[in-house]
């Protein structure tokens, strides 16, 4: 449903305006909001696919797109690999191991985890969040894995 509104660019990045106050960042765009950069990568894998059933509870665009994998790269090269803030919905394959044993959790390292580990080598942030877990934990390497908590951000 999400590819059917038209892209729009809003604070440096492309996004789909659902609504005046609803908009959708979309994966792997760079945005400038209060002072602050934040770069964005939506998606992850379902888990629990076997249980779903198609376009009804899981869709395949959960998964990013080949395009979507080079757009990212591409704009956080124009950023110099600079960023305040990274919110992705998933982690990198490295962060997994951090959390998985005190969740009790067997997590399957994917594309999109390996692509987001390669870029966490790379790019300088001061905090990255995600979610995907269902739980809330601070992580070392300025990380948060954020469900029910929110948190207030500031430049610092």
């Amino acid at each position: 449903m999400l590819d059917s509104y038209s892209v729009e660019i809003w604070n440096g990045g492309k996004v789909h305006v659902i609504h005046e106050s609803i908009i959708h960042l979309m994966r792997g765009q760079v945005f400038t909001i209060n002072g602050s950069k934040f770069f964005t990568f939506g998606g992850a894998r379902s888990h629990d696919k076997e249980f779903r059933k198609e376009n009804i509870n899981w869709w395949a665009r959960e998964m990013p797109s080949n395009e979507e994998y080079i757009e990212g790269l591409k704009n956080l090269e124009k950023h110099n690999w600079n960023v305040d803030f990274v919110v992705t919905h998933t982690c990198p394959a490295s962060t997994i191991e951090l959390f998985t044993q005190d969740l009790r959790i067997n997590i399957e390292i994917d594309e999109l985890n390996i692509y987001l580990d390669n870029i966490k080598e790379r790019l300088y942030y001061k905090h990255w969040y995600f979610g995907h877990f269902h739980a809330d934990m601070k992580l070392p390497n300025n990380q948060t894995l954020i469900f029910n908590r929110v948190e207030e951000l500031t430049r610092k």
